[in-house]
């Protein structure tokens, strides 16, 4: 969970009553900073962001300024338009540091929401999700805010991190701003452009697309060239949200596994589809008359019962010119949806999942298993049993498959599973795999 408190997010000097020196000299710094994007020397405190996030959908902004990214379809049009919907039932005028947390009617003059406090469970899922993507340990992150901009509205040119003597008042401890995370919840008809002016790119807002920049140089210091002006609105309505994080948290500050880091090949990650007629019948035919050839399959902690954790999977091994022909079959099919060159790897017996069935989520094996089929062969089902696999925004999917259709996916970058126990007698697949040509 994000481990900062919400006062260092609203009002980051809120805890000053004393409206001595001290207090003006750090807001007066402070707006000076936000102003001019004038660089106040910051002594670094926390894990030093590593020299650049590996986002797999995104595109990196051409500069040597400052490391940014864009990352279109990040968030579907009825995900936008279901956080607008929160984010307008609880609006709040928008702030800066103050010791009176005002809404400033000049400088900044949207309003916001504090999404991350009302215990909304999609809301907390897009958090995971926007963690997930940069990678980073939510422990090293506030929570979400939205803001919501209508006519005439804007933020003036400002920075995300802090400086001088309000980073000792609201950062020292909890940390420096490293990553922000905004995105886009809606197309505006007119104005409303984020602007970069010292890297020279201004951004249209554009539903489901997030802008993602790190606020500090690879040292560690802060980084003057995230300067940003958020223009106001001059038709319409602008609605976004934006996660911060941090260079402190618990434990290590990036999750992302070497699985993660593999490229994608496609853009969701998944597609669905049916068999050829034919070698389904084929494969159909030699499951039936050789079922009673199964045996039990032992793959602890993996694939097991859920009520008392014993081996729930059988295993009727395919012969040779089966798996050739199955191979064989699949291999242009798969090499069309990723367009990539693939060599065949495994094509595994046909697995018979029993009652209470479970298999855990997981990745498959970062050589061999890159891209993969799976087969529904046969099932005695109660109820639909789902793979749930996630897309390449982390965006959980139940997929469901009847016997003669057939699954493609990035096996490897995605993690998939049936964590939910199997409801009836059995469910058969088979799985393909392939490796990229050359790798």
């Amino acid at each position: 969970k994000p481990n900062v408190s919400i006062d260092s997010i609203i009002n980051p000097l809120k805890n000053n009553t004393n409206p001595g020196e001290k207090f003006f000299r750090s807001l007066n710094r402070w707006l000076r900073g936000l102003l001019s994007g004038k660089k106040i020397n910051v002594a670094f405190h926390g894990i030093l962001p590593s020299s650049e996030v590996f986002i797999a959908n995104a595109e990196r902004i051409n500069t040597e300024l400052a490391e940014m990214y864009l990352l279109p379809n990040f968030l579907t049009t009825q995900e936008c338009e279901r956080i607008t919907k929160i984010i307008k039932s609880k609006l709040r005028p928008s702030t800066i540091a103050s010791n009176t947390n005002e809404p400033d009617e000049k400088f900044r003059t949207s309003r916001t929401c504090d999404l991350g406090t009302i215990g909304d469970v999609f809301i907390e899922d897009i958090d995971q999700r926007i963690c997930k993507m940069l990678g980073i340990n939510a422990s090293y992150s506030e929570i979400i805010q939205g803001q919501y901009y209508e006519h005439n509205q804007e933020f003036k040119s400002h920075t995300d991190y802090f400086e001088g003597d309000s980073f000792e008042e609201f950062a020292k401890k909890e940390g420096q701003r490293t990553y922000t995370f905004m995105i886009y919840l809606n197309d505006v008809k007119k104005g409303g452009e984020t602007e970069f002016v010292k890297v020279s790119k201004k951004i249209s807002p554009k539903q489901g697309m997030a802008v993602i920049w790190n606020n500090l140089n690879a040292d560690g210091s802060i980084n003057p060239n995230t300067v940003h002006h958020a223009h106001p609105v001059i038709s319409g309505h602008k609605s976004i949200i934006t996660k911060w994080f941090r260079s402190k948290g618990k434990g290590s500050m990036y999750t992302k596994s070497d699985a993660e880091l593999l490229p994608k090949y496609t853009d969701v990650g998944f597609k669905k589809d049916s068999l050829d007629q034919n070698l389904f019948n084929k494969i159909l035919q030699f499951y039936k008359k050789n079922q009673d050839k199964a045996e039990i399959e032992i793959v602890k902690d993996f694939i097991y019962k859920k009520e008392n954790n014993e081996p729930a999977s059988t295993l009727v091994d395919l012969d040779a010119n089966l798996k050739k022909e199955i191979h064989l079959h699949l291999k242009p099919l798969l090499e069309e949806w990723s367009k990539t060159k693939l060599e065949p790897t495994f094509v595994y017996g046909i697995r018979v999942y029993g009652k209470d069935a479970v298999l855990k989520e997981h990745r498959d094996r970062e050589k061999t298993h890159i891209v993969s089929a799976i087969i529904n062969v046969d099932q005695n089902v109660d109820a639909d049993w789902p793979l749930v696999i996630e897309d390449h925004c982390y965006r959980k999917h139940n997929i469901i498959l009847s016997p003669g259709e057939i699954i493609f996916y990035e096996g490897a970058k995605l993690q998939h599973g049936r964590p939910h126990p199997l409801q009836g007698e059995e469910y058969a697949n088979i799985f393909c795999h392939f490796r990229i040509s050359g790798a």
